[in-house]
């Protein structure tokens, strides 16, 4: 029922950025991050290990044109506010993971300006600039594209910061004006 949500994001140039869910195991994403047009984020841990709870591709949506999970981003013991005045280094799941996607996003079109709105473009980028993973234990589509666990690999901002932007805010030939 998010699906058309989803697509109205991405046509208004919204990036669809969702946690892949904690339902442990294989198969076992969840809507809105399974969606080809969302952006799913799985959780591992300070070893780069994928968290126990986080669910795993394939989603039933296919792997076309996106491998899913799309990445794996930092989510076991996260620190993060507490009302009213706190923070605690405690935090776990993969809504703890898609928010690093999604600030690497702010930060991508904050440096780029022509990035902004091209959700496609942005999604690229992530997925190519992203760290290999080892092997994962779901499997991975026939074309080979990343794995139904670790996604394309880990979240990698530097990587991916290099690929659009320089101290001055831009690398030309990578990202079209």
């Amino acid at each position: 029922w998010f699906l058309h949500r989803v697509n109205a994001w991405r046509a208004a140039g919204i990036f669809p950025a969702f946690s892949a869910g904690n339902y442990s195991g294989c198969a076992t994403l969840s809507s809105p991050g399974e969606y080809q047009e969302s952006f799913a984020s799985v959780a591992h841990d300070a070893g780069r290990n994928i968290s126990g709870f986080s669910s795993g591709g394939p989603s039933c949506f296919g792997h076309t044109p996106y491998t899913k999970p799309n990445l794996s981003a930092p989510g076991k013991d996260i620190c993060s506010a507490v009302p009213p005045d706190s923070w605690s280094c405690s935090y776990s799941g993969t809504s703890m993971a898609s928010p690093h996607s999604a600030g690497a996003v702010a930060l991508l079109w904050s440096c780029r300006p022509a990035l902004i709105g091209q959700v496609d473009q942005t999604f690229q980028v992530l997925q190519q600039s992203a760290d290999t993973p080892p092997e994962g234990t779901c499997g991975a589509p026939p074309d080979g594209e990343g794995d139904y666990t670790y996604g394309y690999g880990y979240l990698n901002v530097l990587a991916a910061g290099l690929q659009v932007c320089d101290g001055r805010g831009w690398l030309a030939g990578r990202v079209t004006d």
